[in-house]
């Protein structure tokens, strides 16, 4: 009686330690080289119909079988490869997030992948512009304010092409300065400080919300000269 007891107990044990592995795995994303995760890129989330009965795995090589996505349900499509798609749905077991083959689910527009591609090599360039506080044509205007901050002034100009927003931006550069003076035994000691000083401006141009143009003084134009270029924004989905 006590035997069978504890083989109770010990089964009960491992159906829990089983479903919260199940749990494990449709909880947050872990990130894999290679792949392109779409909460990156996409202000919410795409739904995709399961095709046809779809054996899901844990593993990006298709290593650990997680369950079989039933035909006709909805999946949250989380990141792509060329090969495989994660996704979170609804396994025998319950709840489950991993890849499948993309020949199991339903039909997404032909250029999807390569516009996912296109958009996350241009986000990568934004998001390098945006370290060096830098702006470029076909930016954002939330991107330009991730980068540059809030423009200084803000005015538009309406000609036979429509109207064009423009924000300008004072740009600045820290110059070094010493300073002599006395410390508290009376020796004379030299500090430098740095000072904020102007020495130009930048006007970002938008059309649509987009950069069309920049433009700054000629006197203090940027440091290497060239003006950057991205791709246009990409409608993904």
């Amino acid at each position: 009686m006590a035997t069978s007891r504890i083989t109770l107990a010990l089964l009960v044990a491992l159906a829990a330690l089983s479903n919260g592995a199940i749990r494990a795995h449709a909880g947050p994303v872990l990130r894999e080289p290679g792949v392109i995760y779409l909460e990156d890129l996409l202000p919410k989330p795409i739904k995709i119909d399961v095709a046809a009965d779809a054996p899901i795995y844990f593993d990006l090589d298709f290593g650990r079988y997680l369950g079989l996505l039933k035909k006709g349900q909805l999946v949250e499509l989380q990141a792509v490869t060329d090969t495989a798609f994660r996704v979170k749905g609804q396994a025998q077991q319950g709840q489950v997030a991993g890849w499948v083959e993309p020949k199991y689910l339903g039909a997404l527009k032909p250029d999807f992948l390569a516009n996912i591609k296109k958009a996350w090599q241009r986000q990568q360039e934004v998001k390098a512009l945006i370290a060096k506080k830098e702006a470029a044509i076909n930016m954002t205007a939330e991107e330009v304010i991730a980068s540059l901050g809030k423009a200084g002034k803000r005015s538009s100009r309406l000609d036979a092409a429509g109207r064009h927003d423009i924000w300008e931006y004072i740009r600045y550069e820290l110059v070094p300065q010493e300073s002599t003076g006395r410390d508290q035994f009376g020796n004379l000691v030299t500090n430098t400080i740095y000072v904020k000083v102007p020495v130009g401006k930048l006007s970002v141009i938008f059309d649509n919300n987009v950069v069309t143009a920049l433009e700054q003084d000629e006197d203090n134009p940027a440091k290497d000269g060239q003006v950057k270029i991205v791709a246009t924004p990409i409608e993904v989905f």
